[in-house]
């Protein structure tokens, strides 16, 4: 089994014009197309998260509720994750989190700080810890982007809160990747989506952490879908037996969110 753990959709949102052209180029995806293009390259399930929340705040629940839907009709292929604000109001900010755990039954929480402006650092995070922590759900978030969200504060934030299970959703990309694994050797809630780090970075990720802690990732969803199919030649292209790169590729994936059911 594959599973991408980072990729996006553009679902159409009330409230949004039509056809609207993303950063990439892309119009609004339908879900079939996503699944199709992920089907393209042997993907069979995927974390996903909006692409619009992160930029623009009076949205944020409508693509949370139309992630759900999304969920609902292919509940084994589309695992969605939830955008909050972390600048809302504490009560709005708590209300809102609850609202798509309990309510809507997404899997996680995703930030993007760097776009949403909002550090790490903020207040606001420790609300998104404490309401995570209660509610039992993981956290991801955008890194390797200095002052909001580089990949030592993704690690700081992880050794503040030991009580929640971390993702590094870029693993500190092109540059930053070496912040994050004497961070991750020492923090057991600390995991890495290889989303973002050169062959080498995800080479020494392995080589230094073994496989348990690594994910399959793509940012895919909303370009090309040859920017996925070039993440999984990174994976096959490590050095590393088989059952390992399985791991990576999919039953990490799969452990984290289920369990071994």
């Amino acid at each position: 089994m594959i599973i991408d753990a980072h990729s996006h959709i553009r679902l159409p949102i009330e409230g949004l014009s039509e056809n609207r052209v993303n950063i990439y180029g892309v119009r609004d995806n339908d879900i079939e197309q996503y699944l199709t293009e992920y089907e393209m390259n042997g993907i069979e399930a995927c974390y996903v998260f909006g692409a619009e929340s992160f930029r623009q705040d009076s949205i944020i629940q409508a693509e949370n509720e139309a992630l759900a839907r999304a969920r609902d009709r292919y509940p084994d292929r589309i695992f969605p994750w939830a955008c909050v604000n972390p600048a809302w109001p504490e009560k709005k900010l708590r209300r809102q989190i609850r609202y798509a755990i309990t309510d809507l039954n997404l899997y996680g929480l995703k930030f993007v700080p760097i776009c949403q402006g909002v550090s790490l650092a903020n207040r606001g995070f420790d609300i998104v810890a404490e309401e995570a922590i209660a509610l039992g759900v993981p956290f991801t978030s955008h890194d390797g982007s200095p002052e909001y969200c580089s990949a030592i504060q993704v690690a700081y934030y992880a050794r503040k809160y030991p009580e929640l299970r971390v993702i590094s959703a870029h693993g500190g990309l092109r540059e930053y990747w070496p912040d994050l694994i004497d961070a991750a050797k020492e923090l057991p809630n600390l995991y890495i989506c290889l989303s973002g780090p050169t062959q080498q970075g995800i080479q020494a990720f392995y080589d230094e952490l073994g496989p348990e802690k690594l994910m399959f990732g793509s940012d895919g969803g909303i370009g090309s879908a040859a920017v996925t199919t070039a993440y999984l030649r990174r994976i096959e292209r490590l050095e590393a037996p088989q059952e390992h790169k399985d791991m990576i590729l999919g039953l990490n994936a799969k452990r984290f969110l289920f369990g071994d059911s």
